[in-house]
């Protein structure tokens, strides 16, 4: 049975996802690749970074190929579609790579997002808002008994907001003011939308989510997320303690943490924050979280045979 694989080029880590012609499962993989840092803050991705881009490309593929996916599909976001030589670079993975790279847009993005969580969490009719805090950007969408009501991405991605800001480590108070008021005010539009549609579940997206679950897991005695769990919920009162820890300490501090994922060590503190934002505007009661996001959402896209996306066979 041949298996397919989808590329999920965020702006801080490659992702892999093999899965066989029955959905099921075959490999998963990710690649801290930061095809941000260094550039975000001018609108480019600098050289280095596009050498890891096209190095992780390359590693990918070959480890599709042991799996025994034949075609693969590859979809770029924020970091790409938002610089200057984003597309440019797209150019240059498929040259050398031949694997053909499909650059979507925040509506597109937010859509697969959606229908990924929705295979984690089928049976949750009960409006919610789903929250995927990626390096370029953020995605929101209210969604209520399998439909979307609402949806945006905003360019607030972790290492976005660490390029504009470059805080200390840890950020000051003052420091702490001027993101809490940038985000405030560059989710206006969220507060609006969630003033029409309210709602006090807020389900988290994979990526920081799972890294921040598993350092709470540590901190409460639970364990940590299974290989391959797609589902899990949040202790709140456990929370706050939680993240509280991660946005007063060091970066050096954070990595050192168990449960902690180095690769987001740097920008973890931004999530946690991001998160405090939002929680506090829902009134939360239940916070959620989805293993499943992009690359899954992806997955039922592909199945229609006229499906428009490129992808690289062999």
């Amino acid at each position: 049975m041949s298996a397919t694989a989808i590329l999920d080029l965020g702006t801080n880590t490659f992702n892999l996802l093999v899965r066989n012609a029955d959905g099921a499962l075959v490999f998963s993989d990710k690649i801290p690749v930061r095809l941000g840092a260094g550039g975000l803050r001018d609108g480019v991705i600098t050289p280095d970074a596009a050498d890891r881009a096209v190095a992780a490309i390359a590693q990918h593929l070959v480890s599709a190929r042991s799996y025994g996916a034949s075609r693969s599909f590859a979809f770029a976001t924020s970091a790409m579609r938002t610089t200057s030589n984003g597309a440019e670079l797209a150019a240059r993975i498929e040259r050398e790579t031949g694997q053909p790279i499909n650059i979507i847009d925040g509506d597109q993005e937010a859509a697969f997002i959606a229908e990924g969580v929705a295979q984690a969490w089928p049976e949750l009719s009960e409006r919610h808002l789903i929250m995927d805090i990626g390096g370029g950007s953020t995605e929101f969408i209210i969604r209520e008994s399998g439909r979307n009501l609402w949806a945006e991405s905003f360019t607030l991605g972790v290492t976005r907001l660490f390029e504009r800001f470059l805080p200390s480590d840890p950020p000051t108070a003052a420091q702490w003011i001027e993101i809490d008021a940038h985000l405030d005010r560059e989710l206006a539009p969220l507060w609006d939308a969630l003033a029409a549609n309210p709602c006090r579940i807020l389900l988290g997206s994979s990526g920081s989510f799972d890294t921040l679950y598993n350092v709470m897991a540590h901190r409460v005695g639970r364990p940590e997320l299974e290989l391959g769990q797609c589902r899990a919920e949040f202790d709140l009162s456990a929370w706050r303690a939680t993240s509280d820890a991660v946005q007063s300490a060091t970066t050096e501090a954070r990595i050192l943490m168990p449960g902690m994922l180095a690769m987001r060590a740097e920008t973890l503190h931004l999530s946690a924050r991001q998160i405090d934002l939002v929680l506090a505007q829902l009134n939360a009661r239940r916070m959620l979280l989805s293993g499943f996001a992009l690359k899954e959402g992806v997955w039922s896209s592909i199945q229609d045979p006229k499906t428009p996306w490129r992808a690289y066979f062999w």
